[in-house]
């Protein structure tokens, strides 16, 4: 039987509201982080038994490391500290990092987008202005246009940097 959704975020909200006062009081906290082969995803406070059939992820909470805030979703809003632990840090700090360069190579994308067509001032006409005249770009539209375009292999070569460095710290 499935439970509602609703019912499961507010069991989780209140199972991390222990485990922070638990923390709060100077214990140390061990959590269980269960997948089962359905994908469904479960937190407990106790071992799960040898012949779990599943992915277990162990979590120490460490009260020492910087904390993550979590919103409830019930009415109320209560908020949640529970400290980070030191490869928990490492992948949101990877993952801000992916999402800032992925912005950077949107931005440069859009820029080089936005620049594609000469201004008046890029533009020498050949010919005669009062028939067969035609608009040829200058070497300062082609120089904007390649740095435009280094800007987006740069945006490209670091969200390709910060990919490597999320994958590599999601598996720590």
């Amino acid at each position: 039987m499935r439970m509602p959704a609703r019912f499961a975020a507010s069991t989780l909200v209140a199972f991390l509201a222990a485990a922070g006062a638990a923390l709060a009081a100077g214990d140390r906290q061990v959590v269980w982080k269960l997948v089962d082969e359905k994908g469904k995803v479960t937190y407990v406070d106790k071992a799960p038994p040898k012949d779990y059939k599943g992915k277990v992820t162990r979590i120490e909470v460490d009260l020492s490391a910087n904390s993550a805030s979590l919103i409830a979703v019930s009415e109320g809003s209560a908020v949640v500290k529970l400290p980070l632990t030191a490869p928990e840090l490492k992948r949101v700090k990877a993952d801000a990092e992916l999402a800032r360069a992925r912005e950077n190579l949107e931005a440069a994308k859009k820029a080089r987008e936005d620049g594609k067509d000469p201004t008046p001032e890029e533009t020498q006409w050949i010919g005669k202005k009062g028939g067969g005249a035609r608009p040829v770009p200058t070497d300062a539209y082609h120089a904007r246009i390649k740095s435009l375009d280094d800007d987006v292999k740069r945006a490209e070569d670091e969200v390709e940097r910060a990919r490597k460095a999320a994958r590599m710290a999601a598996i720590d």
